[in-house]
């Protein structure tokens, strides 16, 4: 049986993350691979991307539908109604790629510990509610574009927005949330607000709950088996 175009992107996202020694090649193929897969590859429904489905009372501004988890990587799909974002958050020591599949997404995102921050007040200490980040280059990411790639120094704090309507994006995060950083617990999802620019591009932010305006809800997945 041939395998699906998400089985063989999950089957390269499993080597890429537990092959330490051959990592920066696998990535090349695994983002090669994500970058030629679509809606249809992972039977996104069609009511995601109407505007009617979000005006829905009561329906969360955020869906998710889980398409694989296991202890080294998670791979599932964020659909955002129009003009929402998922709230300025953090991936503590992980990499993320993310592949718009439908409408578009804008993709604002800080990283931790460059040359620019250290110039400012060195790196946070572990445990502050408060860090200094430096601000990349905005991502404007459509159906066509290349995926995005957040990795752990670089990009780790993001924020993202549907531009112009809906918008769907697969998510591989790894390892996932949860995981174990040895000498530090458990990797938990930190939200963020920025107070101040304390120096060209870098900011001051602080760490808060998570937003009230932001909840989701669950689709179930129900594209190609992956088992």
């Amino acid at each position: 049986m041939l395998t699906s175009q998400i089985g063989t992107v999950l089957k390269q996202a499993v080597t890429t993350f537990t092959n330490k020694e051959l990592f920066f090649q696998n990535m090349e193929i695994l983002k090669a691979l994500l970058d030629k897969t679509t809606a249809e590859d992972v039977n996104l429904h069609p009511q995601f991307m109407t505007e009617a489905l979000w005006q829905r009372p009561n329906k969360a501004p955020v869906t998710y539908i889980d398409i694989y988890e296991d202890y080294n990587l998670t791979i599932g799909i964020f659909i955002l109604k129009p003009d929402m974002k998922l709230p300025l958050h953090n991936h503590p020591q992980m990499h993320g790629l993310i592949k718009v599949v439908g409408g578009k997404l804008k993709v604002t995102s800080y990283s931790l510990n460059t040359e620019k921050t250290r110039q400012v007040d060195g790196k946070a200490p572990p445990g502050s509610k408060f860090l200094t980040a430096e601000k990349c280059a905005e991502n404007l990411l459509e159906t066509h574009s290349e995926c995005c790639v957040l990795e752990p120094e670089v990009r780790n704090l993001h924020e993202i927005e549907s531009v112009g309507g809906p918008a769907a994006f697969i998510d591989i995060l790894a390892p996932p949330y949860e995981t174990v950083i040895p000498g530090n617990g458990a990797r938990k999802c930190s939200y963020f607000r920025v107070l101040r620019e304390v120096a060209p591009s870098v900011f001051r932010m602080q760490e808060i709950t998570s937003p009230s305006w932001y909840w989701t809800d669950s689709f179930p997945y129900t594209g190609p088996d992956l088992s």
